[in-house]
This record gives structure tokens, C-alpha cells and sequence, in this order.
């Protein structure tokens, strides 16, 4: 037994301090050894991962690009694929004949009026619609005042002769 109260195996109790401390050196520069070529062992899988995600990355944007040229070229051919439908729907004989007949039947224009009635015509329109718009204005105004249609302000002898007016206008009065 040690001083700590350890047990030293029986191979090293015959040995000297120095021996002992000299195994102990040897042992723990083995150990260190093995440490070191695990560390590097794991720094070089870090590299390879790294490299790896680096071409990883490199490919994905490649191939994002790729999908995309397929995409825009796919999109591009199936509009000219409608379009190459649609000439050669126009150049079917049936069209073409009907387009025949049509360029023989003269072309009828309407008789345009002339320049003064055209511009009587739009300012008389420009006019009412300006007017109507007017009486609208003063109508809803009237309303949410308060006043009769006349303008006057419905109050007192006014106010309830048109309050009779309307309720006698919806009272249903019986025998009527």
C-alpha cells in the first residue's frame, strides 16, 4: 500500500521510483500519440466535409441554374408551339374563303355627323350631366340638413305639417 492508501500491482513493487516514473512517461507519451493522430484524423475528415459542402453548393446553384434554362426553354417552346397551331389554324381553305367572300362585299362606313353637331353633342351631354350631378349634391344635402325640397329649413309649422304629410301619406286608414 501507498500513502494514499493505493495498492501498487505486484510487477511494480520491485521496481525503483524512477523506473516506475520513466513507464509512466512512456505510457502517457503513447496515449498522447494516439490523441494527436485522432485529432488529425478527425481534422482531416472536417477538411474533406468542407470541401465536400463547398461542391455541394457549387453543384446545387449549377443545377438550380439548369432548371431554370429548362424551364424558360420549355415555357419559350410551348409558346411557339401555340402559335405555330394558330397560323395554321388561319390557313385552313374554309377561312381562307371566308376571307375571300368578305374582301368582295364593299365595305359600308358609317356617315360620320358632322364637326359642329359632334361637339353640340358633347357639351349639351357635358352640361346635363354636370346639372344632374348638381341637383344630386343639393338634394342628399337637403336631406341630411334637416330642410323641405323647396330649401327652407323644416321647423316648427313647416317641420310638422311635413312630418303629417308623411305620416299620412303611410297610415292606411280604414274604409279607404
Amino acid at each position: 500500500m501507498t500513502a494514499r492508501g493505493t495498492t501498487i500491482p505486484e510487477e511494480l513493487e520491485n521496481v525503483s521510483l524512477d523506473e516506475r516514473i520513466r513507464r509512466l512517461e512512456r505510457r502517457s507519451k503513447i496515449v498522447r500519440e494516439r490523441l494527436l493522430r485522432a485529432i488529425d484524423a478527425l481534422d482531416a475528415r472536417r477538411h474533406r466535409v468542407v470541401s465536400a459542402t463547398r461542391r455541394a453548393k457549387g453543384m446545387a446553384y449549377s443545377a438550380a441554374l439548369g432548371v431554370l434554362g429548362f424551364a424558360v426553354m420549355l415555357g419559350v417552346g410551348v409558346y411557339v408551339a401555340g402559335k405555330a397551331l394558330a397560323m395554321r389554324r388561319g390557313h385552313r381553305i374554309g377561312r381562307r374563303l371566308g376571307q375571300a367572300v368578305k374582301a368582295l362585299k364593299p365595305v359600308r362606313r358609317p356617315i360620320q355627323a358632322s364637326l359642329g353637331r359632334r361637339v353640340f353633342e358633347r357639351l349639351t351631354l357635358s352640361v346635363l350631366s354636370i346639372v344632374a350631378g348638381e341637383i344630386a349634391k343639393r338634394v342628399s344635402k337637403n336631406a341630411l340638413d334637416g330642410r323641405l325640397l323647396d330649401g327652407r329649413l323644416a321647423a316648427g309649422r313647416a317641420l310638422r305639417a311635413s312630418r303629417d304629410e308623411r305620416i299620412g301619406v303611410l297610415e292606411v286608414k280604414p274604409g279607404t
